[in-house]
Order: C-alpha cells, then sequence, then structure tokens
C-alpha cells in the first residue's frame, strides 16, 4: 500500500464533507440504498446504526445525524473497502 500524506488525507477528507450534502434527505438515502442494491439492514449495518434507525431517517421520522451522511458519503468514495 502506498504510503498517504497529510494532504492526501485531507484532500479525501475535503471531498467526504463536500459530498455529506448528497445525502441529507430522506429520499437520497433511499436512492443510495438501491444503488448499492442494500436493504436497509445491510445499509444499517455498513453505516454503523440500527435498521430501526436507518428506516427513520429513510422515512423521513428522524433528522439525518451528520455522522451518518459522512458514513455514507466515505462509503461512497469508496473510503474503508
Amino acid at each position: 500500500m502506498m504510503a498517504r500524506t497529510p494532504a492526501d488525507i485531507g484532500a479525501a477528507a475535503a471531498q467526504i464533507e463536500d459530498a455529506t450534502h448528497l445525502f441529507s434527505s430522506a429520499q437520497s438515502l433511499t436512492e443510495w440504498r438501491e444503488r448499492f442494491g442494500y436493504s436497509q439492514r445491510q445499509a444499517a449495518e455498513a453505516i454503523g446504526c440500527s435498521r430501526g434507525a436507518w428506516a427513520g431517517y429513510e422515512h423521513g421520522d428522524q433528522p439525518i445525524p451528520k455522522y451518518i451522511s459522512l458514513a455514507i458519503a466515505a462509503l461512497s468514495l469508496g473510503v474503508g473497502r
């Protein structure tokens, strides 16, 4: 694996931060989940929340926390795979 410099890490972090606005609505969560072929349970496991919490975010019953948007953005950009 190639060594990553602080600049590389900072650039990746900026990309993730910029992408979080894409995952701030219930509809965007559903679209993301379906694009990846995840069930609600699989999506919840991938980002580290319960299936019940995921369902609440996806149905608009609960506001989507920033850390959830960050986790989805990171997965979308291939971080952690």
